[in-house]
């Protein structure tokens, strides 16, 4: 179909999967063990940002005298015993159809996220998309998270194609703001967003199509977000 992106840039956590409290709760639950308890803003604070971010607003490394690496491994700890008392990662609805879809067109599909190397594999098994994927850009790839572009031009970059021909999936603030500096076209999609006036909700105005969630996307929806 003439006008589709050349590439199909996906975040994950809040796109493809309801994970964004799962993360919060495993790092709240590793704070917590060493005497920290996080305050609501900073909670909310974790929705739509990279590790790096997340570890420098919340000052982790003079409050806890830990290193990143250690709030990764400690918060993937906290989760991993959330998973094994019963907690599941919910897919989104439309997640796996989305990039089958678009897998099936002909476009390059990869997944770019705050998240940690381990956090993303682990999505991508409940996902079982992997095998679609070109690849996947993680914390650990990039300097910077979002809202900085780096992570998305970088996916363009490994790709070989012009950001502009490149659409960003996104549910964040922070990330609908790296893939418009990264030059892209954005659809943000409000399936895992809270109300407006709820914690968490994030404000997606800014991106070029705002949809109920990714349930239903047909090729043509995908084309009419690349027109100017």
């Amino acid at each position: 179909m003439i006008g589709l992106p050349h590439a199909l840039l996906l975040d994950l956590d809040g796109t493809l999967v309801r994970s964004e409290h799962i993360h919060t709760e495993g790092l709240v639950r590793f704070c917590a063990g060493r005497g920290l308890v996080l305050s609501e803003s900073e909670r909310l604070f974790v929705i739509g940002h990279a590790w790096q971010e997340i570890y420098a607003e919340l000052r982790l490394e003079a409050r806890l005298g830990t290193t990143l690496a250690e709030v990764l491994a400690g918060t993937m700890a906290a989760k991993d015993a959330m998973f094994a008392a019963g907690l599941r990662l919910p897919v989104l609805d439309g997640a796996r159809e989305l990039v089958a879809l678009a897998h099936a067109a002909g476009m390059a599909v990869a997944i770019v996220s705050g998240s940690a190397r381990p956090e993303i594999v682990q999505a991508l098994a409940v996902l079982e998309v992997g095998e679609l994927l070109r690849f996947y850009v993680g914390a650990e790839d990039v300097r910077h998270g979002k809202p900085s572009p780096e992570g998305y031009a970088l996916a363009a970059e490994r790709l070989g194609a012009a950001p502009e021909r490149c659409l960003v999936v996104e549910d964040s603030e922070a990330g609908i703001a790296a893939g418009l500096a990264a030059g892209m076209r954005v659809l943000a999609t409000a399936a895992a967003n809270p109300p407006e006036g709820q914690p968490g909700h994030q404000r997606q105005h800014a991106a070029h199509r705002v949809v109920p969630g990714l349930a239903g996307l047909q090729l043509a929806d995908l084309a009419a977000v690349m027109q100017p």
